[in-house]
């Protein structure tokens, strides 16, 4: 039970944090949502989270090769103020900011890894497909439906189940409490 209640806590800490690095990244994440909304915004953000990694290493080599870009001031060395790392000098600053983009990417890949997990679990399934389709490829229901030749009804049906069972893993304790219990 104890192991239960680890995992359950350190799925929602995980979950959690997705979330939060993915506004601190701008993405704009409204709250009151379904677990099977929530489920479906985390599978349509995936590749916008592979894509804030490469942002971030981009950001990374700028900041090695031009460091901070500033308006130069008065004699003596550059401390630039900034208010989340207090008063240092650009060499400091440049490291600090490094090492947070690094922190980052770290929390990023470690997130896409954990869902990759959950869904590597559903990849044999027969209508696996549709979420691949759907989330990362954004097609529509009747784009998946031709390429699956099948109706636009089984499409819904097995999406719908999938992200079910998936809402599950990705939210355990949520789920248990849109059931009321």
């Amino acid at each position: 039970m104890d192991d239960e209640k680890n995992k359950s806590e350190i799925i929602n800490l995980t979950v959690n944090t997705v979330f939060e690095t993915l506004r601190k990244n701008g993405f704009e994440i409204k709250e009151k949502k379904t677990t099977f909304q929530q489920t479906e915004q985390l599978l349509y953000l995936m590749p916008q989270l592979k894509e804030s990694i490469n942002h971030n290493k981009k950001l990374i080599e700028e900041l090695k090769k031009f460091g901070i870009v500033k308006k130069p001031s008065g004699k003596g060395a550059h401390v630039v103020p900034d208010n989340t790392y207090g008063r240092m000098n650009e060499d400091e600053l440049v490291e600090k900011k490094i090492n947070d983009l690094l922190q980052r990417n770290h929390i990023i890949n470690s997130q896409i890894k954990w869902v990759n997990g959950i869904l590597n679990d559903f990849r044999k399934e027969k209508y696996f497909i549709i979420i691949e389709l759907k989330y990362f490829d954004h097609k529509n229901r009747e784009e998946i439906a031709e390429y699956l030749k099948c109706d636009v009804k089984t499409v819904d049906r097995n999406k719908n189940s999938l992200i079910n069972r998936l809402k599950i893993l990705f939210f355990p304790n949520n789920s248990i409490d849109e059931l009321g219990c």
